[in-house]
């Protein structure tokens, strides 16, 4: 089984395909071209992620489920994005939009959370206690990591 991860920027999506290992099988991005309503750009969101799948050669068969990194904040339980400042979304059903396009899991957390906490599993800081990793792009992040579990 392989897993999506998308990584959704205030300006840019990125779309990957990967293993259990973290390495990367396939990727793409678009742009995210902020201001639209959101249908709009989960839309881009779930094309850009159906043409990476396909042109790595994966099938809906093949994905064990998708991880999706938003500027903001999430209900994990639900699925929406409680509100994302760089994109002025607020209350958006995230999880049930992207399964139209692929009927997975999908799991939605801070964008610096799931990055500090994937780092700590296959990066530099792999087998350490505890990590902080910090973002720069659009906005500013960071993720914790502490007894190998985020905070």
């Amino acid at each position: 089984m392989v897993y999506i991860g998308i990584d959704l920027g205030g300006t840019g999506i990125k779309i990957g395909v990967v293993d259990e290992s973290g390495a990367i099988l396939s990727q793409g991005e678009t742009p995210t071209l902020a201001g639209r309503p959101y249908e709009d750009i989960i839309a881009d969101m779930g094309r850009c992620m159906l043409d990476v799948m396909a042109r790595g050669g994966f099938e809906e068969k093949d994905i064990a489920s998708i991880g999706v990194g938003i500027p903001g904040v999430a209900d994990e339980k639900t699925g929406h994005v409680i509100f994302c400042t760089n994109l002025g979304w607020s209350d958006v059903p995230l999880r049930t939009e992207l399964q139209k396009y692929l009927n997975k899991p999908v799991y939605i957390d801070n964008d610096a959370t799931v990055a500090g906490f994937a780092e700590s599993i296959c990066g530099v800081s792999a087998g350490c206690h505890s990590s902080v990793f910090m973002t720069l792009g659009t906005g500013v992040g960071g993720g914790i990591v502490i007894g190998g579990r985020p905070w």
